[in-house]
């Protein structure tokens, strides 16, 4: 394995970071305060950046490089997180990246060319719809249902806590891939995933008013004999719960990606501020308990960088030759860039809040934004703390750490 970028990814990084310092960073604060979320033009400019055709073959109007994939997109959430510290753009971007590859691997012809050239052009959200109010990481209790007639799904149920809900249905288009039980009886095999335009006859949607976040909205979708075509399922039918455990791979090394970019720009903006900020006649730099802090999590985030490279490289070697490694040692990798991404970057922010004093807790300050941001992982999307410390104990320890066995 090569540890340093090539020069094309390089190029790729560098291009990226100029562009978002010039025309997101500006308005990061913006989006997250107004209800119009995230600007059409920013949406566009990724996309035309290729950014948002990352895991989207050519074919369909994608900028794929087959093998770079995750790492690709790693280094774009992580620039996208730099810039917009509320996590806003970089969690709509990362949600159609992951979201969209597993269209991209598993979806019809018909799915594929239908939505992901709008997902590559920046004119569709894919989003994904697995929890429910008495159901998230516990799959087992999901009771969204569909049953199959006449070559067509007929779904009815509820999802809660549900990310892309007003970019679907008023601000552009698009919809969520969504787990449901076509099989009651099979318990985990009797899943099914599909792509539900949420525009659909029969959605009617909520929204709730996050801490956080502000630019990217969420809710919850309620389906009554909602209809879309068979050709919408991913995969085969009753085999959706293992394609789910798939795109949350891909959506967990993207989240720690996000995670990773905003602690390295809370980081920076410490160094500075303690380089030129001083206190009893002397640079804060000068005061061993913050530059050791400093010190303390530069060595921290520099290891987790690392790692969260090595699990995206990982992850493409994976699909390109699936003989390379197991889906077990990728979800061991990916489950410590979900378990150690949040918290370190939580404990960034917070670190470098302090470095900053007042000034750090008013909505001058750029790091209110992250605060807010980052806790939203921490907290439970994407799979919980302790859910991925059950997958690592799992794969680590074996069988007899599962809990419910």
């Amino acid at each position: 394995m090569e540890f340093r970028l090539t020069s094309e990814q390089e190029l790729f990084k560098r291009t990226l970071r100029e562009w978002c310092e010039a025309n997101l960073q500006p308005i990061a604060a913006e989006i997250d305060a107004k209800e119009e979320g995230i600007p059409n033009e920013i949406i566009k400019g990724l996309a035309d950046l290729g950014v948002m055709g990352i895991t989207i073959p050519e074919e369909y109007g994608g900028s794929m490089i087959p093998g770079q994939e995750i790492t690709l997109a790693n280094l774009a959430i992580q620039e996208i997180a730099r810039a917009d510290l509320s996590m806003s753009v970089p969690v709509y971007v990362l949600l159609c990246l992951g979201w969209g590859y597993l269209v991209t691997r598993h979806g019809t012809d018909e799915l594929k060319k239908t939505l992901l050239p709008k997902v590559a052009s920046g004119e569709h959200f894919v989003g994904i719809a697995t929890t429910e109010a008495g159901g998230g990481s516990d799959v087992a209790n999901i009771a969204t249902a569909a049953r199959l007639e006449d070559g067509k799904l007929i779904i009815n149920g509820e999802k809660s806590y549900i990310s892309g809900i007003r970019e679907t249905t008023e601000q552009r288009d698009g919809g969520h891939i969504t787990l449901f039980r076509t099989d009651p009886d099979a318990g985990h095999r009797g899943f099914t995933f599909a792509y539900i335009p949420t525009r659909s006859k029969g959605i009617s949607t909520t929204l709730y008013e996050d801490v956080g976040r502000g630019g990217l909205s969420t809710g919850g979708l309620r389906y009554k004999d909602v209809v879309i075509p068979e050709a919408y399922i991913l995969g085969e039918i009753n085999r959706g719960f293992y394609l789910n455990m798939e795109g949350f791979s891909v959506a967990r090394i993207l989240v720690a990606s996000a995670c990773v970019g905003a602690a390295s720009k809370a980081l920076d903006l410490s160094v500075d501020y303690v380089k030129q900020r001083k206190a009893f006649g002397r640079l804060l730099a000068k005061f061993e308990a913050m530059s050791f802090e400093i010190a303390e999590d530069e060595s921290k985030l520099a290891q987790l960088d690392m790692w969260l490279r090595y699990t995206a490289w990982m992850t493409d070697q994976f699909y390109a030759d699936p003989g390379s490694y197991t889906h077990n040692d990728i979800s061991h990798a990916v489950s410590i860039c979900k378990l150690e991404a949040p918290l370190l970057a939580l404990d960034i922010v917070k670190h470098s809040m302090m470095h900053h004093g007042a000034f750090s807790f008013t909505k001058e300050c750029p790091l209110e934004l992250a605060y807010r941001g980052v806790l939203s992982y921490v907290v439970g999307a994407e799979g919980t703390t302790n859910i991925q410390k059950l997958i690592i104990a799992r794969e680590r320890i074996g069988q007899e750490a599962i809990p419910y066995r």
